[in-house]
């Protein structure tokens, strides 16, 4: 995927339910993100697009299986891992300086890891929720840290 086909700042919310552990990570410290549009879009560059779309205000809901439980390794279709500190790097502003390319800027409202079903935690398929706000100059109640 080279972006979404979206203007800026043209989106409420982005629901990312058991999307972002299919998006690459970064090949290595030389990845462009897919900045240059020849190469797909790695997780950076994806969390990049969906903060580009969004209207200030708006909001990314997403729901990934954690490496906190077996979810995030059985698949043999997964190709990125994400527990809580994952959206550090999107939310925080120390862990953010570590991650060249990172154009985002998000509120963490509401981050947490539970089981969405009792199968989930029969089998240990824990998810990590995590609701960013996407702030872009307008004023945001509660706090933030990037």
């Amino acid at each position: 995927m080279k972006g979404i086909p979206l203007p800026d700042n043209s989106v409420g919310c982005v629901r990312a339910y058991d999307f972002l552990e299919h998006i690459s990570h970064c090949r290595d410290s030389a990845c462009t993100h897919g900045a240059e549009g020849r190469s797909s879009l790695c997780t950076v560059g994806m969390v990049n697009e969906i903060y580009r779309v969004l209207a200030p205000g708006g909001w990314l809901v997403s729901r990934t299986p954690s490496t906190d439980g077996r979810g995030a390794f059985q698949d043999p279709t997964h190709v990125s891992f994400w527990n809580l500190n994952s959206f550090w790097y999107y939310t925080k502003q120390q862990q953010a300086g570590y991650l060249r390319g990172v154009e985002c800027r998000f509120q963490g409202t509401r981050l947490w890891q539970a089981f969405p079903s009792d199968w989930h935690e029969k089998h240990n398929i824990l998810y990590v929720y995590a609701d960013l706000v996407a702030l872009k100059g307008q004023r945001q109640p509660g706090i933030c840290e990037i």
